[in-house]
């Protein structure tokens, strides 16, 4: 009875982690969410929007400059009450001419809400910047601030769009960061005519053409597992499925140095001259047709791999947030020792073994064991989920090379060899 009671506790911590709240305050009213800040002015306006990334990063996106949904033919507020349904926030202000305005804050990771009219009147649409990035079109308003890298989408969903101007019913906002997946969410239907309309005002650069393809790659992941974390280990296994053929060769080649070590250790005593005992162990590796930097090689092609997951997963803080949890992590974009600790451990265990699989002497093992310990730990505050691609990886690793080790007979090192204690009896 105890495990459904704390089962159920967590599913409610889940829900509600990450719920709207409001404040209300003489001249203004207030409402927070996990990513967005509102400010809404006494007569019904929209004063100040702030974007928070993390807890200490807070980033101020909008101000008032007499655009914030303002009506153009006002008339005093006589009320301004909140309510709170299904854990979005409406703020309804009524006016003396019996019109009434209701801002519909979503509890979400999209960054959007809209603002709705009891009947059509003229109103001000918000600009994130002063300068000529604004557009107009169809019933759509765009403005974008490149220096900030936010974009203000605003869609009349009733009524007709002057420029700025909205003679509008109902209007529906996007106001965040040019996030494709985000605004094919929030506008599905116009989602070719939007991206049209940030083109124009230059919001994607070349980056993006090689960025976004992995992008859309994981969001599909994602929404064919319905988890950020299983799309993060299928991830793991395609890459490496991508990449077998560098792996193969890579393997390949360290059985082929481990068959020739005599040989290499002979040369090595050889010649003292370490220009010459180059040149011959180039000889040797030719002859054999080894390639010794196989290893770098893939060394080098993993670190973009890893740093683009990186974005990736920054790119989908908002929806790692509000997404499921998986296993024991909710938010696998949080990094820090709580959340990377257990991931961390596999991690080494793991390296671990594969080191003394693949060592041939201790030193080389006790060099080994070391890196993969102290590498981990460098990086404990990025994202869990880069620790949970890390890990993942490092495992399928530990299996693969095991079966090749064993199946070429090539024995490595015991614990007990690595400790320098005697054999067992």
């Amino acid at each position: 009875m105890k495990k459904y009671v704390a089962l159920a506790l967590i599913a409610i911590v889940v829900v509600f982690a990450f719920s709207l709240n409001y404040e209300m305050k003489d001249n203004e009213i207030v409402v927070k969410g996990r990513f967005t800040e509102y400010h809404l002015d006494k007569n019904g306006d929209l004063q100040d929007v702030y974007i928070v990334f993390y807890p200490d990063k807070r980033k101020h996106v909008y101000t008032y400059t007499s655009d914030g949904f303002t009506i153009l033919n006002p008339s005093s507020v006589v009320s301004a009450n909140v309510e709170k349904k299904d854990e979005d926030v409406y703020v309804i202000f009524s006016y003396s001419s019996g019109l009434k305005k209701i801002y519909h804050f979503i509890n979400g990771p999209y960054y959007e809400f809209y603002v709705e009219f009891s009947k059509e009147v003229p109103v001000t649409l918000p600009s994130v910047n002063l300068s000529q990035y604004d557009l107009s079109q169809d019933n759509y308003y765009v403005s974008y601030y490149s220096k900030n890298k936010i974009v203000s989408i605003c869609r009349v969903e009733e009524g007709d769009l002057k420029e700025n101007v909205a003679y509008a019913k109902k209007l529906h906002v996007y106001m965040g960061p040019p996030k494709k997946t985000f605004l094919k969410e929030v506008f599905e239907d116009d989602y070719d005519k939007i991206i049209a309309l940030l083109k124009k005002l230059h919001v994607y650069g070349g980056y993006d053409l090689v960025f976004y393809p992995f992008v859309w790659f994981f969001h599909w992941l994602y929404e064919m597992t319905g988890n950020f974390g299983w799309a993060i280990i299928l991830f793991t296994f395609v890459v490496r499925l991508v990449l077998y053929p560098l792996y193969h060769a890579q393997t390949k080649s360290m059985i082929k140095m481990r068959k020739i070590q005599k040989d290499i250790e002979y040369i090595k005593k050889k010649y003292k001259d370490p220009q010459k005992q180059q040149e011959a162990l180039t000889k040797l590796y030719k002859e054999k047709g080894i390639n010794p930097m196989s290893g770098c090689l893939m060394m080098f092609i993993q670190l973009p791999i890893f740093f683009i997951l990186w974005r990736v997963i920054t790119y989908f803080q908002e929806e790692f947030a509000y997404g499921k949890p998986f296993l024991f992590w909710h938010d696998l974009s949080v990094g820090g020792w709580k959340a990377n600790a257990l991931l961390v451990l596999i991690t080494i265990v793991a390296s671990f073994f594969s080191t003394l699989i693949t060592s041939q002497d201790t030193r080389s093992a006790w060099q080994g064991v070391l890196m993969s310990a102290i590498f981990p730990l460098l990086f404990i505050s990025l994202p869990s989920g880069l620790f949970l691609y890390y890990a993942t990886n490092t495992l399928i690793q530990l299996v693969i090379t095991y079966y090749i080790y064993k199946r070429y007979k090539i024995k490595g090192l015991t614990i007990r060899e690595l400790l320098g204690l005697p054999k067992k009896a």
